[in-house]
């Protein structure tokens, strides 16, 4: 499914933004988990077999996230290290999958 396309235009996008709307008037953070489904929903239309890539992308970065967090006994070297190396691995993924 592409952007221009008319099954985007026409009933994905409004589907998700009265969706995304009407579940974020009760909870936000539901309305925010529904937004991410339905993008890996979108993603997995044009290439199922690439999931698992997407998939695998989000859990390395949210954990990249985790360890970047200040924390007592990891320093600001530590951490600028740790940026550095997940900078080059996610640049890595995207010349080679790209």
């Amino acid at each position: 499914m592409l952007f221009n396309s008319y099954a985007f235009i026409f009933f994905y996008f409004p589907l998700v933004l009265i969706g995304f709307f009407l579940i974020g008037r009760s909870n936000a953070r539901a309305a925010a988990g529904f937004l991410a489904l339905a993008s890996l929903f979108f993603y997995g239309w044009w290439s199922v077999k690439a999931l698992p890539l997407l998939l695998g992308s989000i859990c390395f970065n949210y954990w990249v996230g985790l360890q970047l967090a200040p924390r007592a006994g990891r320093s600001d070297a530590t951490r600028k290290h740790r940026l550095i190396v997940a900078l080059a691995v996610n640049l890595t993924v995207l010349a080679v999958f790209k």
